[in-house]
């Protein structure tokens, strides 16, 4: 039995595991944490500020959790840029809903959400394959897309019946899911055969 699972873990290819996952998922659950209690001690912030916070503290949870060492200066500037794609998003809603108009109701509210949802995703995906941080093919940030989407359409729901829940619960829920995403795709593939990088998983030398 031992060898077995040693024998398994020694046939992992070496592009996996590029997270401390267990450590990645701390830390948001640490940072959700945070933002509870910024909403619940009612810190006066813009809406653009908050979203880039949100970018940050995200991307700050996966350079804390890279196995691999990467500079400082360059883990700095992942997270700013993370930071302006989550504001670039916001905005990007509030343009959709305002083309859509108020005559378009709930419809457009929720294709304001999606296309927020997805256009933060499909950018940070392609922020973090340039920073050489994961190498995500087309086909799993069109999984994650879809992931965030229905993770903002989620939240937006649970909203209206529970109002106590802040804008925060919206950020967590587009966390879990791009990052539970990413997890799965690390791990099992799309067909679970292969990674996210498009690669045949091979056995270690």
């Amino acid at each position: 039995m031992g060898y077995s699972q040693r024998q398994n873990s020694d046939l992992r290819p070496d592009f996996l595991d590029r997270f401390r996952y267990p450590l990645h998922f701390l830390m948001l659950a640490c940072f959700g944490v945070l933002l509870i209690a910024m909403t619940r001690l009612h810190f006066a912030m813009n809406v653009s500020v908050c979203f880039a916070l949100y970018g940050a503290l995200h991307a700050s949870a996966l350079v804390i959790a890279l196995r691999d060492h990467h500079s400082i200066g360059r883990n700095c500037i992942f997270i700013a840029a993370a930071a302006g794609l989550s504001a670039m998003t916001l905005h990007v809603g509030i343009a959709t809903a305002h083309w859509l108009g108020p005559r378009g109701g709930n419809v457009a509210l929720y294709t304001a959400l999606g296309l927020s949802a997805v256009t933060g995703a499909a950018t940070y995906g392609v922020l973090i394959r340039a920073c050489g941080i994961y190498e995500l093919t087309v086909r799993a940030l069109a999984v994650i897309c879809l992931s965030c989407m229905l993770a903002a359409y989620a939240a937006m729901v649970t909203l209206a019946h529970f109002r106590f829940l802040g804008q925060w619960w919206l950020a967590v829920l587009w966390w879990y899911a791009f990052s539970g995403c990413l997890w799965y795709l690390d791990n099992y593939g799309l067909f679970g055969d292969r990674t996210c990088s498009g690669r045949t998983p091979r056995p270690r030398i």
